[in-house]
């Protein structure tokens, strides 16, 4: 007798999620442990273990059907969204995987500037499921000998982690003023990568080799042949893969410390420290080279190193700048100033972007004018937020609220007499609401410690990290559960998100013994929002 579909939500959801999460980080956590003192017998010991494991492939399942941002985007099977009894029955499809096989990938154009297109392999739910079993049991690996350089795509780092390094580097000396900034992409990054080469640099036991290899294999549909070269872009495990490729690539220029950066330190101790020139988020990188010093040489080292990889320097955005003329770095521009002071702000072109999105939200008839103003400030917010560590003083968007402004009121403009005068009230406040003022900090950001790991074990320490990220109620929240999710007891990790969960249903309600903060997993837990769970929490 087939189960029922009322019957597979009642399993699925009793599956003890706490007790797999803690299972999966033990052998994380072992792996990078094992990796870092060299016991690869070891580490492929664990990995096996870990990649058979019942709570691994559960999560895996439920990360990428459940979680990720890209779970209802549907592969070359037409499926985009599974439901319980589904997801059960992906689980006994991928129990065994000696015989797997990666199948094709569905190709769509991403626009880009210029006219360009990117191009995305989507994979199939269950290839997706099967890339996120594997980044499980290879990212602990990677995470214990990753560069202090590298940045994109990493647990526990982010873009402002990028920013304070490098008002940090060029704060290294009194003679900033006279550095030069190398700043250069890599040509078709994902698609280029020599496969032989990049397999030859990834540490997995043999059966997942293979499946590495069949989704580096797995062709485009509509081509009908397979890759020779590249990763597929699109795919859970594809930014792993080219950190793994590019690693050691933002080390080359590094130089030793001919400084004593600590009185305390031994020379013995700061023989072999290096100061870190280089800094990679995925395929873009800059570089900082002194007055003295040869960018030639610097070239020859980076063309070389892509080369054993089959790729190459993308010269139409390869620059070498003075610090002083300023440079863009993933969305800001640095400048040194000639007093030696650092100073940075959104990039023009950025800022572009975020005003084209907002006219293009506003325009979209699809949706009715409240819904499209709330998504203006969404857009707005999180634009802002993004910037909050940089000088927004000299950033004026008083153009993209006036035109905001008089945009609703060409709209509004239908209305009858007595209905335009409140329409009119009604806009001047959301208008002054969406684009309030905003506060910022310049380089307030306290970075990472380049040698944490999510893997380390160190929990009390990423949970206040993950509670810096946040502010007002939300910060207070954590602050009062202990950094911990009020319905599965779990601490929050880095890469966790963490919802607001209204304990009465009254969204309007926001005083705090009404509030709780929650993963988001455990939010969408259809219970909790139940009379019963409201009653055992009050």
């Amino acid at each position: 007798m087939q189960p029922t579909l009322k019957s597979c939500v009642e399993d699925w959801k009793a599956l003890p999620w706490k007790q797999f999460q803690k299972q999966v980080f033990r052998l994380q956590h072992r792996i990078y442990k094992a990796q870092q003192i060299g016991n690869y017998k070891l580490v492929h010991k664990l990995q096996r273990l870990l990649f058979s494991s019942r709570a691994a492939r559960f999560l895996a399942i439920r990360q990428v059907t459940q979680l990720n941002t890209g779970k209802v985007t549907a592969g070359v099977d037409g499926k985009a969204k599974l439901n319980e009894k589904e997801r059960l029955n992906l689980f006994d499809s991928i129990k065994n995987l000696n015989k797997y096989k990666h199948s094709p990938l569905r190709r769509v154009l991403i626009p880009k500037p210029n006219d360009e297109k990117r191009p995305l392999g989507i994979p199939t739910i269950k290839d997706r499921t099967v890339q996120c079993l594997v980044k499980y049991v290879l990212e602990p690996v990677y995470e214990a000998y990753a560069s202090k350089g590298s940045w994109g795509f990493r647990p526990g780092r982010s873009t402002w982690d990028v920013q304070k390094n490098i008002f940090q580097n060029l704060k290294l000396h009194n003679t900033n003023y006279k550095k030069r900034i190398l700043e250069l992409d890599i040509e078709k990054c994902f698609d280029k990568i020599n496969h032989d080469k990049l397999l030859s640099l990834i540490h997995l036991p043999i059966q997942m080799q293979k499946i590495i290899r069949s989704a580096l294999k797995a062709g485009v549909l509509n081509v009908r042949s397979s890759t020779q070269e590249g990763t597929p872009q699109g795919g859970i495990i594809s930014p792993l893969l080219c950190n793994i490729a590019l690693h050691g690539i933002e080390d080359l220029w590094n130089q030793p410390i001919r400084y004593w950066s600590n009185i305390r330190q031994t020379f013995e101790n700061m023989k072999n420290t290096k100061v870190q020139r280089g800094i990679r988020y995925a395929d873009d990188m800059i570089f900082f080279i002194e007055e003295h010093e040869d960018a030639n040489e610097l070239r020859k080292k980076i063309d070389s190193f892509l080369a054993e990889r089959g790729l190459s320097v993308k010269e139409a955005k390869t620059h070498l700048v003075k610090s002083t003329e300023g440079f863009d770095f993933l969305g800001w521009r640095f400048e040194v100033k000639a007093n030696n002071a650092l100073t940075c702000w959104p990039s023009h072109k950025n800022r572009r972007q975020m005003i084209d999105k907002i006219k293009e939200t506003m325009k979209d008839a699809r949706f009715t004018l409240e819904q499209r103003l709330k998504k203006v400030k969404v857009i707005y917010r999180g634009w802002i937020n993004y910037h909050q560590y940089c000088d927004l003083s000299k950033i004026n968007l008083w153009s993209i609220s006036d035109w905001t402004y008089k945009y609703v009121k060409k709209l509004n403009s239908k209305l009858n007499r007595k209905d335009r005068v409140i329409a009119k009230i009604k806009r001047v406040k959301t208008i002054q609401d969406i684009f309030s003022s905003h506060k910022w900090s310049l380089f307030k950001y306290v970075a990472v410690k380049s040698e944490k790991s999510p893997f380390d074990n160190d929990w009390i320490y990423w949970s206040k990290r993950k509670y810096k990220q946040y502010w007002g109620q939300l910060a207070k929240l954590l602050t009062l559960q202990n950094f911990k999710c009020n319905a599965c007891n779990l601490k929050f990790t880095v890469d966790d998100h963490v919802e607001f969960h209204h304990i009465d249903g009254n969204h309007k309600n926001n005083k705090y013994k009404n509030l709780e903060a929650l993963h988001r997993s455990c939010h969408h837990y259809k219970p909790i929002h139940g009379l019963k769970r409201r009653k055992a929490t009050v």
